[in-house]
């Protein structure tokens, strides 16, 4: 029968590498440590560690369940903390929120600045993927995600949508133009994030309607790796609008496309939960904050979110060129 000593003792050895940090970690003796793993491992029938003299490294089974072991004792802390907020009155006080790595870096902590110090707000960097399934499941208060979106147990509050633009590096040659537009891009390396089920699609999309033959592509995973490969003179980036307005980075120069490549994002809270009006006040502060940073942005009531999902996404399908509505 496994017992939570023996567990903790596991999480602790893993973590640290040794049983000796382990030991001194949870305040027991050395030989305790030891063997309350030799227990887990009669228990479990599992080799964790492979043993050479005094050092030990942890096999593959020890690394898999190590990582269920890791989630388990992180939701046992937050539900601890939760338990000391409450009972201190703060916990009517705290926001958990889950953002794309774009929002979450270019718009969540200036809107969170514009909120009283007394908040305590968890912010997590996610996918669009992920967001959703937080806020479906709970383990969020605010989720920010892109669309397309599946919107089931979740309450859409509203939808912001907001022009891409063109990063380049400040002695690009093209830097000198107010506007870029894609036929600038001929035979020019693009950067672009890799997912095509978003932000990429909608922009190979408008690349493809525009009849503009690019060089091959530096794909990366996030917008910002994108604008630190065009200050590099790697190529253009064309990507959405709260990374190049929100995380300024010097070396670079941000020129609007004349061709509309839309970016739409979204809010969402848990639906069976009752809205806290500290998470009512950092939506308004979110939308807000877009307003006052990000050129053409615009915001539309949850009942478009179909109609958009349309209209970013037929292009697939379609050789029809995006955002001319």
């Amino acid at each position: 029968m496994l017992t939570m000593r023996q567990i903790e003792a596991f999480h602790a050895v893993v973590s640290i590498g040794s049983m000796t940090g382990a030991a001194k970690y949870l305040e027991r003796t050395q030989s305790a440590v030891s063997r309350l793993i030799l227990e887990l491992e009669q228990a479990t029938g599992l080799t964790l560690f492979q043993r050479s003299g005094t050092r030990i490294r942890a096999t593959e089974d020890a690394m898999l369940l190590y990582e269920e072991v890791r989630r388990s004792f992180i939701g046992l802390r937050s539900i601890e903390d939760k338990v000391r907020e409450i009972a201190s009155g703060a916990g009517r006080r705290r926001i958990t929120v889950g953002a794309t790595p774009a929002l979450a870096s270019g718009i969540v902590p200036r809107a969170i600045a514009r909120m009283d110090a007394d908040i305590t707000t968890t912010l997590t960097a996610m996918t669009s993927e992920s967001v959703c399934h937080a806020v479906a499941d709970g383990g969020i208060d605010l989720g920010l995600a892109t669309l397309p979106l599946e919107h089931e147990n979740v309450h859409l509050h509203w939808i912001g949508e907001a022009p891409c633009v063109a990063v380049l590096s400040e002695h690009d040659p093209l830097a000198g133009e107010a506007i870029i537009s894609l036929k600038h891009l001929y035979n020019r390396q693009v950067l672009t994030v890799a997912n095509p089920f978003r932000l990429r699609g909608v922009v190979d999309a408008a690349l493809k309607s525009s009849g503009v033959s690019t060089q091959a592509r530096l794909e990366t995973n996030t917008s910002l790796t994108a604008v630190l490969a065009a200050r590099e003179n790697l190529g253009i980036a064309l990507v959405e609008p709260v990374t190049a307005y929100g995380i300024p980075v010097q070396g670079t120069v941000v020129r609007p496309l004349a061709e509309i490549i839309p970016w739409v994002w979204s809010v969402l809270t848990p639906v069976f939960r009752p809205l806290n009006i500290e998470v009512e006040r950092l939506i308004e502060s979110i939308g807000q904050l877009a307003q006052d940073l990000i050129p053409g942005f615009s915001r539309h009531p949850p009942e478009d979110l179909e109609t958009l999902q349309k209209r970013l996404f037929r292009a697939g399908t379609e050789d029809k060129a995006l955002g001319s509505k």
